[in-house]
């Protein structure tokens, strides 16, 4: 059904063209009774889809003049405080500003939707560079010349990145600074990123130790641009028939970082891009597998739920032992770890070496598959399937 497939956790990526200048509640089953899974065969009728164009595949200055702003909506990503208002691919609104404060320095980001102060009939590139002029107070031309480019990551489209300006300097009394830019002309959109240290650790350091120091005070996740699409840029549930909304270039990964920093879990590679991980419990009792699959092209004519069946029967050992029937429907969480928002198909059954429950997810749309096994020798693999909802999720941008 799919060949195996893990993208990689969105990092913070150190990628300077040139020298800077100037110096990761839980899921639970429904009511069986009323959650039967129907044999995974074809769809009789087509799945019909948005027609959403593919987005470029980096997010060049001179790609940036190809977004249909009708289509996609920029700015900085933000991870939720929670989900109450649903997973944003980018926070929305025009007067966002935050500020993080670490190591006698303070980072902070912000995005406007106008070009107020900008000239709209130059590119992009020329557009960046006179936005961070007005943000280092340094004539534009002196940003032309002497600037550098950097890339962030785009959230959920690993591996796209964007394209931003970049200037550091430092000032008499020992403080430094690093500011990056980058306007998106046809969207009509500005984002900026600043840090500012104090005298102290950071004088006289080059602009590129600035920039590697920008991901610790702001956090790794500042540095994540989002590209949304304006009918659908937040993700508040994604239920079976809310899969037919996801398309091609829709992205989806699991986030597990979390998890990864609890003590209480153990991480395990397994084969190197496989698709599949593994996490124990320290205790030695529960085992929990991963895997990120890219489904085959004859799985985009099935719908969420038909696909999700069929990857789970896949996925667990002596299928044939099990009816339809026996299958239910399970939550987990979706876009950051602690929901329980994304409909998956679950299984729960017993073995030799313990109790297990898997639970699948397919996206036809993009052609991803998510499943995690989790097999207990003596304790209840639906409480440690709720602990791991805590701790990780399937991350979508639609």
């Amino acid at each position: 059904m799919h060949a195996s497939l893990r993208h990689l956790a969105c990092v913070f990526i150190v990628s300077v063209a040139v020298t800077i200048a100037g110096c990761s509640g839980g899921p639970t089953p429904s009511d069986a009774g009323a959650a039967e899974a129907p044999e995974p065969s074809p769809s009789t009728t087509p799945i019909e889809r948005p027609d959403v164009p593919a987005p470029p595949e980096e997010l060049t200055f001179e790609a940036g003049a190809d977004l249909d702003p009708e289509v996609w909506l920029g700015g900085w990503h933000a991870e939720p405080l929670d989900m109450s208002h649903g997973f944003a691919v980018v926070n929305p609104r025009d007067d966002w500003e935050e500020q993080h404060f670490a190591e006698d320095c303070i980072a902070s980001r912000y995005h406007r939707f106008t070009l107020d102060g900008l000239d709209p009939t130059l590119d992009d590139r020329s557009l960046s560079n006179q936005l961070l002029a007005q943000v280092t107070e340094i004539p534009v031309d002196d940003i032309t010349e002497e600037g550098s480019d950097v890339l962030f990551p785009v959230v959920g489209r690993y591996p796209m990145m964007a394209d931003f300006r970049v200037r550091a300097g430092g000032w008499s009394d020992g403080r430094s600074w690093l500011a990056a830019a980058r306007v998106f002309g046809a969207l009509e959109t500005a984002l900026v990123i600043k840090l500012d240290c104090e005298a102290g650790s950071m004088t006289g350091a080059s602009g590129q130790q600035l920039y590697e120091l920008l991901p610790a005070v702001a956090g790794a996740e500042a540095l994540h641009v989002g590209l949304g699409r304006v009918d659908w840029n937040v993700l508040e549930a994604l239920d079976f028939d809310d899969g037919a909304n996801l398309v091609e270039s829709s992205g989806g990964r699991w986030v597990d970082a979390a998890l990864m920093d609890d003590a209480s879990w153990t991480y395990d590679e397994g084969e190197p891009d496989d698709g599949m991980w593994t996490f124990a419990s320290t205790d030695g009792d529960c085992t929990a597998e991963y895997q990120q699959s890219r489904l085959d092209e004859e799985d985009a004519d099935l719908s969420d739920l038909e696909a999700s069946n069929q990857m789970l029967m896949d996925t667990i050992e002596d299928p044939g032992a099990y009816e339809a029937e026996d299958v239910v429907d399970g939550g987990f969480a979706l876009g950051v770890p602690g929901n329980d928002l994304i409909a998956m198909r679950l299984l729960a059954g017993t073995r030799d070496t313990g109790r297990w429950v898997t639970v699948a997810r397919a996206l036809t749309g993009p052609l991803y598959g998510f499943a995690l096994a989790v097999t207990c020798t003596e304790g209840d693999p639906m409480d440690a399937l709720d602990l791991l909802a805590a701790k990780s999720a399937i991350q979508v941008v639609p």
